[in-house]
């Protein structure tokens, strides 16, 4: 439910920026960076709160780490898809498309390397 909440923060901005003129990669990067602060607390906070993460410095540093590479690719995606067309349709449409496959990305590693218990 979270994902779903850092995903709507992040399409409610960019579709903010590109009706205000911004170009789609601008509008990305921007869209991008303040879902994933958002993603971050939240996950830290609520998803993985019952896991003893005890070294937060390792966990935001892979937490960003995992959310750059996921950003590159959909900021690709993003960049390609202008390069077709600018209907804002489209754009929305291949940004989400590859949002879902880096938010299922995204999650697994989570799981299974950024807030891995320390204890495990």
């Amino acid at each position: 439910m979270l994902g779903a909440g850092s995903v709507i923060v992040d399409f409610c901005v960019f579709n903010l920026l590109l009706a205000a003129g911004a170009p789609p990669a601008v509008a990305n990067l921007v869209a991008l960076a303040i879902a994933t602060l958002v993603a971050y607390l939240a996950n830290l906070r609520w998803t993985f709160s019952h896991r003893e993460v005890t070294n937060r410095s390792r966990a935001l540093i892979l937490f960003f780490v995992v959310n750059i590479a996921s950003a590159a690719a959909v900021q690709v995606a993003v960049m390609a898809a202008a390069a077709v067309s600018l209907d804002v349709a489209w754009l929305n449409g291949v940004k989400f498309a590859m949002t879902v496959v880096a938010t299922i990305v995204r999650f697994a590693l989570y799981r299974t390397w950024v807030y891995r218990s320390d204890s495990a």
